[in-house]
């Protein structure tokens, strides 16, 4: 009886898989702005990214020969994040876990860019991992500014109100760069986060308007394929 429950639950997930990640994506983004800030709010973050991970591995739908070794990594990467609010905090540790991070979602996007070009039509599905491609884009930028901010003594301008800037100030810089709005409040001051800078807007315009031409043109393709069917 669990057993037959489980997969049940198990079968929902895989065909919810996408709109998991994109409302894991969304509790990431929005859930700071909601618990302040100290241990509890920390705990609370990494329970968001914890759930953000997971659902990544199922979204990314990994070959069998793969999961294992996967598995092993997401746990390694959700050890090294989960040492920091445990009390356990050293820069060596962050900067390994920050590198692990972006890897890890770099990895992912190109497992959802993949579901995107070989699907035959424009459906929900296809929209919504479109979003989150966009989204673990910006997750992928912050984790790269955050690293420079700590490699690079210095790197970043940072407002008197924010005193030490934390992982959730630098995915508001990065999806902000991303956007092109720039407000100027957090701000790249050396030659490696300035060409960071730049790079993440780049990105983030040309992903938009690459994108919307794909879907589009696979959207009239695919109905000029329903018309020639009649």
């Amino acid at each position: 009886m669990i057993k037959r429950q489980f997969h049940k639950i198990q079968s929902k997930v895989e065909h919810n898989r996408f709109q998991l990640l994109l409302l894991a994506t969304v509790i990431v983004l929005v859930l700071p702005s909601f618990t302040g800030s100290g241990l509890l709010s920390d705990i609370l973050f990494m329970c968001s990214m914890t759930f953000l991970f997971l659902q990544s591995m199922t979204a990314a739908d990994i070959p069998k020969s793969r999961r294992n070794l996967i598995r092993i990594i997401v746990l390694v990467i959700l050890s090294l994040l989960w040492l920091k609010p445990a009390g356990y905090d050293r820069v060596y540790l962050n900067i390994a876990s920050l590198i692990l991070v972006s890897m890890f979602f770099m990895w992912v996007i190109i497992f959802l860019f993949k579901f995107v070009r070989k699907s035959d039509a424009v459906n929900r599905n296809v929209l919504i991992t479109s979003i989150n491609i966009y989204l673990l884009s910006g997750i992928v930028a912050a984790s790269l500014a955050y690293l420079l901010y700590m490699i690079i003594p210095n790197s970043y301008n940072i407002p008197d109100y924010i005193g030490e800037p934390k992982y959730v100030h630098f995915v508001y810089f990065s999806f902000i760069t991303m956007a092109t709005v720039g407000y100027g409040d957090i701000t790249p001051r050396t030659p490696e986060t300035q060409t960071l800078a730049y790079l993440v807007a780049i990105a983030g315009q040309l992903y938009v308007a690459i994108i919307i031409a794909f879907l589009v043109g696979k959207f009239l393709v695919h109905s000029m394929d329903k018309e020639s069917g009649k």
